[in-house]
């Protein structure tokens, strides 16, 4: 509990005694000092809670003290309350116009008397629990500031981290040609994709999304891109060691997804997420993939004719009691396979709509008269033309030729 400390300033013509013992009487710590030149630091010894200025006998002092005190940086928050004449109206009016507090007039009414010092000191209390809360948000916005500041850091580490994982030339992966674009609707993101040999003549693709997008994605996002790796001796679930030549085989599209499913369950990681990954002979263009959840991607034949791949399966971590289901394509030589994450169909076209999924057939099929450019050329200049996304997106596009 405060013992609020009141300083009384007395002109030394009257006495002050009543008031002392009053406020002694009720629990407050009383000093007093007459006023000098040096009253103001006479307070500042004192830090008194509360000053109260004896000033019946001469106006003009009061007047002159009232103002220093209000105008000094270190005293005008003190709140100051005056002895005056019941009867004199002017002194009143003066009181209110110095910025005084409050005032009392003689004689002293005891119930008056202490419930005026009260009401001050619960403002002074008031004041101290604000002053207390404002430096507690002050703090806490500079550690906000902080965080930020290292959550900046941390998210521009990330963001070059997954970028990393993302190819940046497939420019020697025989019969094959590639063009892609990723972006993270925010500084990082889910989705992550990658292509690589997964020997001599097979080539292994997969795109992920993860369920919503930011760190949290991201994150899982890095551990599946770890996950996938082709080294055998670290147990790769793309591909494993047997005794026999090759002394390895690689791993179908079926069992890799029913393996995520099992290593990555939403009741672990709260975090579901969709892949399409495919195994490609580069040789023959006989391809085997499995769609767990994924939008559906699209193989545009040389022809113009599009046809959709779509094996069913539901996103990975959900532990569905129907299985997945692996399907097998045969390419012919110049015919594209377009791969995509559900934030494509989020883009907007030219109207403000979204283009959805009919929206993407419709922008490669009039791709599909130029047959020396990239089907997803235009698809590639809208999403460019975004102000923002609302979702990580990510379109591949494989031509296969066959010169071997």
């Amino acid at each position: 509990m405060i013992t609020y400390k009141i300083l009384i300033l007395d002109f030394g013509e009257n006495s002050s005694t009543d008031m002392k013992n009053l406020l002694r009487k009720h629990g407050y710590e009383v000093v007093q000092r007459s006023i000098e030149d040096s009253y103001i630091e006479n307070i500042l010894k004192e830090m008194p809670h509360i000053v109260l200025i004896n000033c019946f006998s001469d106006d003009k002092k009061t007047i002159k003290v009232c103002n220093v005190l209000k105008k000094d940086e270190y005293t005008r928050r003190i709140p100051i309350i005056t002895t005056i004449n019941s009867h004199n109206i002017e002194q009143k009016k003066k009181c209110i116009s110095l910025g005084i507090d409050d005032y009392i007039t003689y004689p002293l009414e005891e119930e008056d008397f202490i419930l005026r010092i009260k009401n001050q000191t619960k403002l002074i209390e008031v004041q101290r629990q604000l002053t207390m809360c404002q430096n507690a948000l002050e703090e806490s916005l500079d550690m906000v500031e902080k965080q930020k500041n290292e959550l900046e850091i941390n998210l521009s580490l990330a963001s070059k981290i997954q970028e990393a994982l993302i190819p940046k030339s497939l420019g020697n992966i025989p019969n094959c040609s590639f063009t892609w674009t990723y972006q993270p609707s925010g500084r990082v993101g889910g989705d992550i994709f990658d292509v690589f040999m997964l020997d001599d003549d097979h080539l292994g693709l997969y795109m992920i999304d993860v369920m919503g997008h930011g760190v949290a994605s991201s994150m899982l996002a890095v551990t599946l891109s770890e996950t996938l790796i082709l080294d055998v001796d670290r147990g790769s679930p793309l591909k494993r060691k047997i005794n026999y030549p090759p002394y390895y085989e690689i791993i179908s599209p079926l069992e890799v997804v029913n393996y995520l499913n099992k290593r990555f369950p939403f009741v672990k990681y709260n975090h579901y997420f969709t892949i399409f990954y495919m195994v490609l002979n580069i040789k023959t263009g006989v391809m085997k993939y499995v769609r767990a959840g994924h939008p559906t991607p699209l193989l545009v034949k040389d022809t113009g004719k599009i046809i959709e791949l779509d094996a069913y399966g539901t996103p990975v971590g959900f532990e569905f009691s129907e299985g997945y289901e692996e399907k097998t394509v045969y390419f012919d030589s110049g015919d594209s396979l377009i791969i995509y994450t559900d934030g494509l169909m989020e883009v907007k076209d030219e109207a403000g709509n979204p283009i959805e999924y009919e929206g993407i057939v419709n922008y490669i099929q009039r791709e599909t008269d130029f047959v020396n450019g990239h089907l997803t050329m235009e698809l590639n200049k809208l999403v460019r033309s975004q102000s923002s996304l609302k979702d990580d997106l990510s379109i591949l596009e494989m031509r296969w030729i066959k010169f071997i």
